[in-house]
């Protein structure tokens, strides 16, 4: 295992993004199973994500037209997003039955409205490509992600069993909410940008 690639992939998904922080949000408010569903999504997406630079799309991921659409997407998504977290940020505290639809759809959607992740996989794969086995390459960093990924939902499974208490998860929404609205406006921010640019 490529220990560069597997350090990329952890330090990365932990970063705080969409993808994490609706891992960890949806942990909280209901448990580590729809935590995992959600992941489940979030993996998804990365697997197509590869697949499209693996198939040679990769400067689809730098085509101006197709990041403005995405960034639009992905802005309106994360928007709603946004709201609906902010909206029921006090009756999804640990809920048991979910009133949104399908978390691995969730997850699936947030991972492909953001750019970024294309972006990032075109980063750091393309370089790999020519040093060592790229299926060995693919699986430490997919390793690094998904090791990321499950370390931050256990934890939140443990802190939502322990410690979560229904003002706590409460701040916790509003928070999360708040994020996904700074997301949209950055992702709002990026679809003008590329409007400007194509005028």
């Amino acid at each position: 295992m490529s220990l560069e690639l597997f350090l990329v992939g952890f330090i990365a998904a932990l970063t705080p993004g969409p993808d994490i922080i609706l891992v960890i949000q949806t942990t909280l408010n209901y448990n580590i199973k729809k935590g995992l569903e959600t992941y489940g999504g979030i993996f998804t997406g990365n697997l197509l994500l590869i697949s499209i630079l693996l198939i040679g799309f990769a400067s689809l991921g730098r085509n101006i037209y197709f990041q403005t659409f995405v960034s639009l997407f992905g802005g309106l998504y994360l928007m709603y997003i946004s709201y609906e977290i902010f909206k029921n940020r006090k009756s999804e505290v640990k809920a048991h039955s979910p009133k949104v639809g399908s978390f691995y759809l969730k997850g699936l959607y947030v991972n492909l409205s953001n750019p970024k992740a294309i972006i990032f996989f075109s980063a750091i794969l393309v370089p790999f490509l020519d040093k060592g086995s790229l299926i060995f390459n693919i699986l430490s960093l997919l390793c690094g992600i998904v090791s990321a990924f499950l370390t931050a939902i256990f934890l939140s499974d443990i802190l939502r069993e322990n410690l979560l208490t229904e003002r706590s998860a409460t701040i916790i929404n509003t928070i999360s909410s708040l994020i996904f609205f700074l997301f949209s406006i950055e992702l709002f921010f990026n679809f003008y940008e590329k409007v400007q640019i194509i005028l």
